[in-house]
């Protein structure tokens, strides 16, 4: 079992002139970072035991010495990564071990507790340290530096920080390991290997579901309306900003937003460690793309008490589309600050401009108008080379996060945002039948730029308190989000989209209009949420422990449309909600020290952003979503696996309208379906097997249908395996680490809407490869190499009645220098 996350006093013999601050520090992250094994109290000094440890990273060493010998042992990840340890072959004490492994190192292990040591970097003349008392905070869910596929603690359902195990809903968390290991560049990338997600792609933009629901988004534990229109677009966001992706499963209504019934994805960011660190990385690919990033961080004072952190990235190149090109880049810094004892400021900035010339919108055509399958290469690009797609986002930040004593904390965040998104484009209509023998067809063309501004803060108080001779945990908070978005059209002639016959074989011929002079709408809209959550963990009885919460929200949205060419402006139907309860309540049962069984069970109130035919939004969404199964914690929370059964019953459910048009902001159409259930089971496994063997697994089996049986969107599937692994080998071999990706889904379809034919696709599995050679301590090359087998299949099939194909195969190389 880990450590707990409760503030404690350790008493340190003696101290290096300036090095408090740093142990502190040392305490706070588990990798922001550190990495810990919790022990039980035991004297070890003169313990011997028999080791067969081979040459590994360092803190894997560390991690068996802690469980060989009882032992807590912990360190700054920044210290101990990129750093191997010697074998261990033979009969040794602890100290023996720890002197073998940090010879030469520069480091040192001292005395934190009675039974928990901890390593720091060394100094000269430092055999004894000076008695010192020091507060300290661990970060156990942070994963960088900690080499593992899994985390200590999360707080992604309840803002408790609990292990996976005590956390009574299905969670995945991708961290750093996985991300950097897997090539995994953006949130689209993360998402299509966590386990029960389905990513489905419209064109640039993709949909995340689970379960058959959408998912809400969090950043650092904050629920933001910033992706609620296409102003921004969620599956752009670059993964080099973040420490891990968090993603709940099933509806996640205590902390994100109103209750999304799919569950939520957790963007955390990263954050300096207080030991300088930094990287330098750069890639080519296929298509000739290539990549540059630098990351550097630490401390900025003497004390440590002033830390930094600045992400740049630039990533540029073709696509195996004809015509695309695409190019990333982000800046992101981070300042943290220790105002006094127990209070943390942190401020910063993140920019991300993606740009993509030849960009689709909408997607390829699967029907000729006598019924034919298309059969179009890959390459095929349904818009015209000179559309365009730039999106911007710049957000700032700020957290104030103050520990008041009692184990009790005290954090307030609050962030800006402004999204920004310009395109123009040419497109081949999709719901209008083409003639193939002719290429006779339609080209819509328009100006469509998005502006969005969202405002969030968040404040919440937690810790822990005692009643009934037990200690329990209690969280309290509120937040505020606000969105205002406008969505504008432009066209090239007056009064109406501008649309005009086309040959469909010279497509890529096209020329672009001199100038989309003509405003046609403006869709202006805003979007206002308050809330107030809390709950509580009771630990009734030493193998039982019960969570309740509920969260009360206010809710508005207002729009407004703007007829450009006669002057009207229509004011839509609004959705107001006001003090709408959403209870929480979980319930775990410890069968042993390394299996609960649990079971939760959560309302549903989200509402609708989507329109219908007639552009009047949808009414709110609402249902119940019940689960239960059982979850295991083994190797001292190496390993983590579950399997959950789930139901999920909604009304006023948003399904795709396949009978309507596009809405004059270019948007689909959608309807509600009275009543729609879900129910399924998944199984998932995450972390490390044996020494070395990383894993992150999910098989889930989900089916939705209406109160009349019909299965609903047929087009996702209902099967899902995703596998994703590692290992480093051992021994001599230790510097090279093997792996890859297994990517199985069952088979889809999609009813055309002119009533051409039904597309459908298989059972479909997709194979990665990666491998990483460590050249030395510093410098190590990689290579990725994505659908292996060069399958053709869809990636997106039906979102405006057509499909898109995914990557084909393609490789990575990359060459990473640590400073």
């Amino acid at each position: 079992m880990f450590e707990s996350n409760a503030p404690r006093r350790r008493t340190l013999s003696q101290f290096p002139s300036g090095a408090v601050t740093l142990v502190c520090a040392m305490a706070l992250a588990f990798g922001g970072t550190s990495v810990s094994v919790q022990a039980q109290p035991a004297s070890t000094a003169a313990t011997i035991a028999q080791l067969s440890l081979p040459s590994q990273p360092l803190a894997r060493t560390l991690g068996a010495l802690s469980r060989e010998f009882d032992t807590s042992i912990g360190g700054e990840g920044a210290l101990l990564e990129g750093r191997t340890a010697p074998p261990l072959q033979g009969r040794y004490t602890l100290q023996q071990a720890l002197d073998r492994v940090l010879a030469g190192s520069g480091l040192i292990a001292v005395s934190s507790s009675s039974s928990a040591l901890t390593v720091i970097r060394g100094s000269a003349g430092s055999t004894s340290l000076k008695e010192v008392t020091v507060t300290a905070q661990a970060d156990a869910s942070t994963t960088e530096g900690s080499g593992s596929y899994t985390t200590r603690a999360t707080g992604a359902a309840t803002r408790m920080e609990l292990s996976l195990r005590e956390t009574p809903q299905s969670v995945s968390v991708i961290g750093r390991q996985q991300i950097d290991e897997q090539n995994l560049v953006s949130l689209d990338d993360v998402l299509r290997q966590t386990p029960g997600i389905v990513a489905d792609r419209n064109d640039e933009r993709v949909t995340f579901s689970s379960r058959g629901f959408a998912l809400g988004t969090m950043i650092d534990g904050v629920p933001t309306l910033g992706f609620n229109s296409v102003a921004g677009e969620a599956s752009m966001i670059s993964t080099t900003l973040y420490d891990r992706v968090e993603v709940v499963r099933g509806a996640a209504g205590l902390l994100n937003g109103v209750g999304a019934p799919g569950g939520s994805v957790n963007l955390v960011r990263r954050r300096p460690g207080t030991e300088f660190a930094g990287r330098i990385s750069a890639g080519i690919g296929s298509w000739s793309r290539y990549n540059v990033e630098l990351d550097a961080g630490g401390p900025l004072n003497a004390a440590g008490t002033l830390r930094g952190r600045t992400v740049l990235s630039r990533t540029d190149g073709h696509s195996f589309v004809e015509g695309k090109k695409r190019s990333e880049d982000v800046l992101y810094g981070i300042l943290e600050a220790d105002l006094a004892p127990g209070t943390l400021l942190s401020l910063g900035y993140e920019h991300q401009k993606t740009a993509i010339d030849g960009a689709n919108y909408g997607q390829s055509p699967l029907f000729f108008s006598d019924g034919t399958r298309t059969r179009l290469p890959r390459s095929f690009n349904s818009s015209a080379p000179w559309s365009f797609w730039d999106m911007y986002t710049d957000k700032v930040f700020a957290s104030l996060d103050q520990r008041i004593g009692s184990g009790w904390r005290l954090k307030a965040e609050a962030s800006y945002l402004r999204s920004d998104r310009k395109r123009a484009s040419g497109d081949l209509t999709t719901y209008r039948a083409i003639d193939g023998l002719t290429g006779a067809s339609t080209i819509d063309m328009r100006d469509n730029p998005a502006d969005g501004t969202s405002k969030s803060f968040d404040v919440h108080l937690k810790g822990p308190f005692e009643a009934f001779g037990r200690v329990h945990e209690a969280v309290l908070g509120a937040n505020y989000n606000d969105y205002r978005y406008n969505i504008h059209t432009n066209s090239a002639v007056p009064g109406v989209i501008d649309q005009r016959p086309l040959n469909f074989y010279l497509l890529q011929d096209y020329p672009r209009p001199a100038a989309f002079a003509y405003p046609l709408y403006s869709l202006s809209g805003t979007i206002t949420e308050k809330a107030v959550y809390g709950s509580t963990r009771l630990r009734l009885l030493d193998p039982l422990s019960v969570i309740v919460g509920a969260r009360a929200t206010w809710y508005k949205a207002d729009s407004s449309l703007v007829n450009w060419t006669s002057g009207e402006r229509t004011m839509q139907p609004s959705a107001h909600e006001s003090g709408v309860i959403t209870p929480y309540f979980g319930i775990v049962y410890d069968l042993s020290k390394e299996f609960s069984l649990y079971a939760s069970h959560t309302d549903i109130f989200q509402p609708n952003t989507v329109r219908d035919r007639n552009n009047v939004l949808l009414s709110p969404q609402r249902g119940k979503n019940v689960e239960v199964g059982l979850k295991g914690e083994h190797f001292g929370g190496r390993l983590n696996t579950s399997a959950a059964v789930f139901r999920t019953r909604e009304s006023n459910l948003a399904v795709e309208d396949s009978g309507g048009v596009l809405l004059p902001d270019g948007s689909i159409p959608y309807r509600a379906v009275p009543g729609a259930k879900s129910k399924g089971f998944e199984l998932t496994a995450s972390g490390e097997v044996v020494p070395g063997w990383n894993v992150l697994a999910g098989y889930t089996y989900h089916a939705k249908r209406d109160d009349d049986g019909v299965l609903l969107n047929p087009q996702y599937p209902r099967r899902l395996l995703r596998l994703t692994t590692s290992y480093r080998l051992p021994g001599e071999w230790s510097k090279l680490t093997v792996g890859g990706s297994v990517s199985y889904q069952s088979g889809i379809y999609y009813d055309e809407l002119n009533g051409l034919g039904r597309a459908t696709q298989g059972g479909l599995t997709i194979f990665g490869l990666m491998a990483r050679y460590d050249i030395n301590e510093r410098m190590s090359a990689s290579m990725h190499i994505e659908n292996v087998g060069d399958k053709r299949y869809y990636n997106g099939l039906g979102g405006y009645n057509g499909y898109t194909y995914g990557n084909p195969r393609n490789l990575w190389l990359k060459l990473s220098y640590k400073l």
